[in-house]
């Protein structure tokens, strides 16, 4: 665009476009740039997702897990426990004088043995379903490891790419810094705002009556201002900033 000579045009007026095409152009970049950094972390997130899901169920297994555990315990200690009261029992046989009582003992030692009996099969059984959730509960710790080291080395990628994106942005936030103390702060501050709300094109061009950026026409009136003036005009249409370029043909000429 500006790098097309006009001749007779005020050098200063020229010298400030040129710095605020430039300040355009690095703007533009670190733009991109960011743009790009931000997608970065969206690469890995099927493996996060994946890594959730692995991570509940391994959280619903091990939840399964320690309450059989709990479980298991607690019917092997009520077994440890009526197993102690039929030797106590047992070891009360001897001193008891009458028939009766010795019967009733008996009988007492009888239904404590049964009722270990029933408490030691409950036992098996939930040894059983211990042993198969202990065995679950090691798959879906071997998956989640696994997922969670695939996510962990994704991560460290994507943390390198976007240190190395910082860097690159930070090189160009410095280059835009010299650009800009070249120019009036206040020009450099209406300048950010309209490349922020025109979607990263804050300068442009007027060629035969008409913004190159929004394509519209402006007066014959501004245009020769664009021409004469040693001042900086905006479109009437969208805002931004433009300037007089020389169409191809007249520059041939």
């Amino acid at each position: 665009m500006y790098r097309r000579a006009i001749i007779g045009r005020d050098e200063a007026l020229m010298e400030r476009i040129k710095h605020l095409l430039d300040l355009q152009e690095v703007m533009s970049q670190a733009k991109r740039l960011e743009d790009e950094k931000q997608k970065i972390p969206l690469e890995a997130a099927d493996l996060k997702k994946l890594f959730e899901e692995k991570e509940a169920e391994f959280l619903a297994a091990d939840k399964e897990f320690q309450a059989l555990k709990t479980q298991r315990m607690e019917k092997e200690r009520e077994i440890e426990e009526e197993r102690d009261k039929v030797e106590k029992a047992k070891s009360k046989l001897m001193s008891i004088k009458t028939n009766k009582e010795y019967y009733a003992m008996l009988k007492e030692i009888d239904g404590t043995r049964r009722s270990n009996t029933t408490r030691e099969d409950e036992l098996l059984s939930l040894l059983a379903k211990y042993e198969e959730s202990e065995k679950l509960l090691a798959e879906r710790k071997a998956e989640l490891d696994d997922v969670a080291g695939k996510y962990r080395e994704r991560m460290t990628e994507i943390t390198a790419r976007m240190g190395s994106f910082d860097a690159d942005i930070e090189n160009i936030l410095a280059r835009k810094g010299e650009i800009a103390a070249k120019l009036d702060k206040g020009l450099v501050s209406r300048f950010e705002t309209i490349f922020e709300r025109r979607e990263g094109v804050a300068i442009a061009s007027a060629v035969n009556c008409s913004c190159t950026a929004c394509n519209m026409n402006i007066s014959p009136q501004l245009f020769n201002l664009l021409q004469r003036e040693e001042k900086i005009h905006t479109c009437p249409n969208c805002n931004r900033i433009i300037y007089f370029e020389m169409p191809v043909d007249e520059e041939a000429g």
